[in-house]
């Protein structure tokens, strides 16, 4: 699972996927209202064996997301310059050439998580305050 925030700047997300193409086509699914969104043409950077995309994000606090990135010729449909009539494919031979590449699920909170220093998401953050002060509990004992 990877963890996003609500900020519209780009973001960066690194992953391993099952091959390195070029260009990529991203799909994201808010699974609250179940709306798709698509960005059709993305640049995948290959570090070593991990790759990595950068894009500004529009995600609301607290939900989870599907994600998807998609190979193949049908994320470049808008962009090429070959003349389709002289291709003996079809329309639906090239959008059936699309293959996932790499699959997650996308977690979206400002808060900060670092596992390795015990910080851990809270769902209840800022709902409550936690009182640090106590009273006074001495007793007097009368006999």
């Amino acid at each position: 699972m990877k963890i996003l925030t609500t900020s519209t700047s780009n973001q960066t997300l690194s992953f391993l996927p099952r091959e390195y193409p070029s260009t990529v086509k991203m799909t994201l699914r808010d699974n609250s209202t179940n709306a798709t969104t698509t960005v059709n043409t993305l640049t995948l950077t290959k570090s070593n064996d991990n790759a990595s995309i950068t894009n500004a994000f529009a995600l609301v606090e607290g939900r989870f997301y599907d994600l998807n990135i998609i190979k193949g010729q049908g994320q470049l449909w808008n962009t090429l310059t070959t003349q389709w009539q002289l291709v003996t494919d079809n329309w639906e031979n090239i959008v059936s050439s699309e293959n996932v590449i790499y699959k997650d699920k996308i977690f979206c909170t400002d808060q900060t998580i670092d596992q390795l220093n015990d910080s851990y998401y809270d769902i209840n953050s800022g709902e409550y305050t936690e009182t640090t002060s106590y009273p006074d509990d001495d007793y007097l004992i009368i006999s």
